[in-house]
């Protein structure tokens, strides 16, 4: 009998709060794995991010043996500002746990897991998507939308029809002309309650549907044809009322579309993801906040939405164990990580975000969000026999977000970085000696022989990295003399941190606790401002990967400095559960130190197999066999990458 592995990745579960709400009783399947099971804090490798830290977890090596040095990649060679996805599996440079079970007889599968998409063994199934935090996605057909009158997207009267207008209603310009709706009669229909909207299909494409929307609930899921890139395509897709104001002239309705999916081509093999909508229902790839920050839905919305998302990969996975014959699962939810950025501030009186009077109601809100994670927990051991395995781990917890930096900024104010113009910023790559990218923590140096615009002499390279060390450290908040670059090391030293190889920068810097220096929450900006300290008042409208300032959206961060960062109420402690028999209470088991690298070595002792082939974690129990301790590392630190 195959014994079988669940992972379910919690993305930005902080332990300050799982912790809390165990000890409450709010978490009956996470306090049990406490307690008879195995519970610790577990470190994040630097910086501690997203694709960085699942890159961790599922290949068991540090950053600079995966390849994913940062959020986003700078590949060597290129621009330095050129930058690439970190979620891509063409991103690893190593095994990972899935395809090192599958290559030792398992029948493996993934689901929106981080560095899994596109699958590269040929055997391990894999469910869309990439598992990123982005509101949008490559599987999507349109991601979620807002028509309202309020804006003046598009006019309505009493019992007219409308047909939604087709800029709206396209996802990119390389449509086919004649693309497809949804097109969607709506009528007003006035009532004691102050109105209702009525919509109607009006297209043979979509599924017949006439259904009377209510304020807050959401419609039954829709089905439609959608031509994309000249082929059809079926999606799904359901429609919320957020708002109708019937007392005016001109009355304001306000009608959100969630994100159209498609049914088929969101998995490997190409049937399989329609196998599973078929069984478990329509799936969304994104639930963060981008219908919320648009004023476009409720914080009750943006939860729903984000709980649907979660229910719906556990019951995926669980058609993989019980219909699919699927040996080792691995599983990842996002909305803990979205709900903490939008809200940490709501429920840390450091924040300055916080107010006494709102507390109570987003601290229920965070409350339902952890019950739910809970219940998947319950809903996956459901699925598993005593003997089998869960694990149940996060990539990194959260802080208060209190002050921006913008290191570019900093570098440019320094002499650094050069410009050619200010409106707009264009840097003056032939006089510019240092540039802080992709994301955050790392510095590179122009060098003359290696970048394409090189200017920096190689025998003048340790010279310069002091002299941006120096810059970065030596700069002090004015209002409180804090430093807020923490310390700053040249590349040699990152191996302290994971960090090496040709992706990686070659001045690493590390934030204190509550400041961020991440470059696309705050790039260059013309006014050179370096350090912006958070309020309610600073508004950011930009979407991320503009290049424009948004470090105001977040009211939590994580990743800009050291994994045992406290502050407040959180921490930058990740969280890992095990449940397996071969796990007790004792001092062993409880051990202090562990990090997120340990995670998949741990799974391969437990099976008995061989951790992944590059895997520098160590397992986290003992056992009599050798086969329980693997092999922990077959190359030379720098070949990862």
């Amino acid at each position: 009998m195959v014994r079988k592995v669940v992972l379910l990745g919690l993305d930005g579960a902080v332990p300050t709060l799982v912790e809390e709400y165990a000890k409450q009783g709010l978490l009956p399947n996470l306090r049990g794995l406490m307690e008879a099971g195995y519970y610790t804090r577990a470190l994040s490798s630097f910086p501690g991010v997203t694709p960085i830290n699942w890159g961790c977890i599922s290949t068991g090596a540090y950053p600079g043996t995966h390849g994913v040095v940062d959020f986003e990649i700078h590949e060597p060679g290129e621009p330095l500002d050129a930058k690439h996805s970190g979620f891509s599996s063409q991103a690893l440079k190593a095994e990972t746990i899935w395809e090192s079970l599958s290559r030792q007889g398992y029948r493996t599968a993934t689901v929106n897991f981080p560095g899994a998409w596109p699958p590269r063994d040929g055997v391990t199934k894999t469910i869309a998507g990439e598992g990123s935090p982005s509101s949008h996605s490559r599987f999507e057909i349109r991601a979620s939308s807002c028509f309202a009158t309020a804006n003046r997207q598009w006019a309505l009267r009493d019992a007219d029809l409308l047909r939604m207008p087709r800029d709206v209603i396209h996802l990119c310009p390389e449509w086919d002309a004649d693309g497809i709706g949804p097109h969607i009669a709506v009528d007003l229909e006035p009532s004691a309650d102050g109105g209702q909207v009525r919509i109607r299909s009006i297209d043979h494409v979509v599924t017949p549907f006439d259904y009377v929307c209510e304020v807050n609930r959401f419609s039954p899921w829709f089905y439609g044809q959608f031509v994309v890139q000249g082929r059809v395509r079926e999606g799904t897709f359901r429609i919320l009322l957020s708002h109708i104001e019937l007392t005016n002239e001109e009355p304001e309705v306000i009608l959100y579309v969630s994100q159209i999916m498609p049914t088929d081509e969101i998995s490997r093999p190409d049937d399989l993801g329609a196998k599973v909508v078929e069984h478990v229902g329509p799936m969304i790839e994104n639930s963060g906040a981008r219908g919320y920050e648009r004023g476009w839905v409720s914080e009750r919305v943006f939860l729903e939405e984000g709980i649907y998302k979660g229910q719906w990969l556990v019951r995926a996975a669980r058609y993989l164990l019980e219909h699919d014959d699927a040996d080792a699962v691995f599983v990842k939810w996002h909305f803990l990580d979205h709900l903490a950025h939008e809200f940490w501030g709501q429920i840390d009186a450091m924040s300055p975000w916080y107010e006494l009077g709102r507390s109570t109601h987003f601290e229920a809100i965070f409350q339902e969000a952890y019950r739910a994670a809970d219940a998947m927990v319950g809903k996956l051991l459901e699925a598993l026999a005593p003997e089998d395995i869960l694990v149940v781990v996060s990539d990194h917890g959260q802080l208060p977000h209190l002050k921006a930096m913008s290191i570019n900024n900093l570098l440019w104010n320094t002499g650094l970085i050069r410009l050619k113009s200010q409106d707009p910023m264009v840097v003056d790559w032939d006089r510019t000696r240092a540039y802080a990218g992709p994301c955050l923590g790392h510095v590179h140096i122009n060098l003359k022989g290696r970048d394409p615009q090189g200017i920096v002499n190689p025998e003048d390279y340790s010279m310069v990295q002091s002299e941006i060390i120096h810059a970065l450290t030596n700069w002090t908040d004015p209002d409180t003399g804090v430093r807020p670059v923490q310390f700053a090391v040249p590349i040699e030293e990152g191996h302290v941190f994971g960090q090496w190889g040709p992706r990686a920068g070659d001045v690493l810097y590390f934030m204190e606790a509550g400041y961020t220096g991440d470059i696309n929450w705050f790039p260059l900006t013309s006014d050179g401002t370096v350090l912006l300290p958070m309020s309610r008042d600073l508004i950011a409208t930009a979407d991320y990967g503009e290049g424009k300032f948004i470090a105001s959206k977040f009211q939590s961060a994580h990743g800009c400095g050291l994994p045992t960062r406290r502050l407040g109420r959180g921490t930058e402690e990740a969280i890992l559960f095990v449940r397996a028999s071969e796990f007790d209470t004792s001092p062993l088991s409880n051990r202090t130190g562990v990090r997120l690298v340990d995670v998949a070595p741990t799974i391969a002792a437990l099976l008995g197999k061989i951790p992944p082939n590059r895997s520098e974690g160590c397992p986290l129990f003992r056992r009599d066999t050798p086969a329980a301790f693997g092999v922990a590392y077959t190359g030379s630190r720098g070949e990862g990458s």
